[in-house]
């Protein structure tokens, strides 16, 4: 089965499904749900807010391309939930595409105890008819003991590749949003707050530099700055565009 665990410490993966399956799944502390953009399904957060401390039995559905900030959501909300105390747990759909599908029964047994279970690339597990049954059954089961699921998929409930029709009903059911793109002021916006973080300055110019350059989507622009920001502390310069120009071989 999988463990819970009671608190995020990102440098201490502790997810697992049985004695002999092990998953690390790290939650990162910065991926807070204050720091995502909401512009494009503003009433999303509200959703999120009275389902994380909902008692009800509820299922959210949050689809979209990659890039738009699927597992920042998910982890946000499971950061949400631990603060206030709430037993839940993240878990990766492509990482539990590494236990073999006959034992995913096994692999999801116990989770039907806690308050909120999220859990990303959903549609990377649900194609396999086994786990599909698998979570079909584990949705029954928190549904009926109140419990909440927040679930991201590329797609929607009705296109998604779902090998058990009967799973694909009861996510039709959920509260479904789609992530959009962040267009470019946003991208903007974000880059300049999560450099902030880091204790970072980054001029407009700049900032425009890079995603004029970069690969879109957030994990690319993320992975630009953290590439910046470590090189900028190893050489002990700041971020310029010549300096960035040196460093991304832009």
């Amino acid at each position: 089965m999988i463990a819970p665990s009671a608190t995020v410490t990102p440098a201490k993966p502790t997810t697992s499904c049985s004695p002999q399956l092990t998953l690390g799944v790290t939650l990162n502390a910065q991926q807070q749900l204050g720091d995502f953009n909401f512009s494009g399904a503003p009433a999303l957060l509200k959703t999120l807010e009275t389902l994380v401390f909902s008692q009800h039995g509820e299922c959210l559905y949050v689809y979209g391309q990659a890039g738009v900030g699927k597992s920042h959501l998910l982890q946000g909300c499971v950061l949400m939930a631990q603060e206030a105390g709430a037993d839940t747990v993240f878990i990766s759909g492509t990482e539990l595409l590494k236990i073999p599908a006959q034992q995913a029964n096994e692999c999801l047994a116990g989770l039907e105890g806690v308050s909120l279970l999220c859990i990303d690339d959903l549609d990377q597990l649900i194609a396999n008819l086994d786990w599909a049954q698998a979570w079909f059954h584990l949705y029954n089961q928190l549904m009926q003991r109140g419990g909440c699921i927040v679930a991201s998929s590329n797609s929607s409930p009705r296109q998604v590749d779902c090998a058990l029709e009967d799973l694909r009903s009861r996510l039709q059911l959920a509260n479904v949003f789609q992530l959009q793109p962040l267009d470019d002021d946003a991208c903007a916006l974000m880059l300049q707050t999560k450099a902030k973080q880091k204790g970072l300055e980054l001029s407009d110019e700049l900032v425009a530099f890079v995603l004029a350059r970069s690969a879109r989507g957030l994990p690319n622009l993320l992975a630009v700055l953290d590439q910046l920001d470590a090189a900028s502390w190893h050489e002990k310069r700041r971020i310029t565009i010549p300096f960035v120009k040196q460093i991304m071989r832009w």
